[in-house]
């Protein structure tokens, strides 16, 4: 392969998730808000106790823990979290789904997952998403020290 047709192709998978991905959050109702707020609300959805600490959150969704404070002050004022300091360690402050957050983590959750149905698993064959999967997982654990946690045993568990 070229160098030229390297990067075609890697742009060519780049726009294609990017597109993709767009297409499926279109698909989630966070009425008029942000889609960084799914982001937000799916972490804090699959976390023990519906809770991150905040400098984890902000490292997660790749912003800054000041621009994740901001997020977290108008997700707070939507009374979708709350910020709760830890009784272990006073420099550490949670941000923790409200009873509300959970509602609506929760209704984001079904719809992102009918979308990724619709968007991904109608488009791609079964062969084609593992290839996908295996060769994402060989880019993740390349430049990750940490290793991947998508493996296919995991992905495949999965209902």
């Amino acid at each position: 392969m070229t160098d030229e047709e390297l990067m075609t192709a890697w742009q060519t998978l780049q726009r294609g998730v990017v597109r993709t991905h767009q297409r499926i959050l279109d698909h989630i109702d966070l009425g008029g808000r942000p889609d960084m707020w799914f982001s937000a609300l799916h972490l804090l959805l699959n976390s023990a106790q519906h809770r991150l600490p905040m400098t984890t959150l902000a490292r997660e969704l790749s912003i800054t823990t000041g621009g994740f404070t901001k997020l977290a002050d108008r997700m707070a004022r939507d009374g979708l979290i709350d910020r709760r300091g830890s009784s272990d360690d006073r420099r550490v402050v949670f941000a923790a789904l409200t009873a509300d957050g959970l509602t609506t983590a929760k209704k984001c959750e079904r719809q992102y997952q009918e979308a990724l149905r619709e968007n991904v698993l109608d488009v791609l064959t079964p062969s084609i998403m593992r290839a996908l999967i295996d060769a994402a997982a060989l880019l993740n654990t390349s430049t990750d020290s940490g290793g991947s946690d998508m493996s296919l045993d995991r992905l495949a568990a999965k209902p």
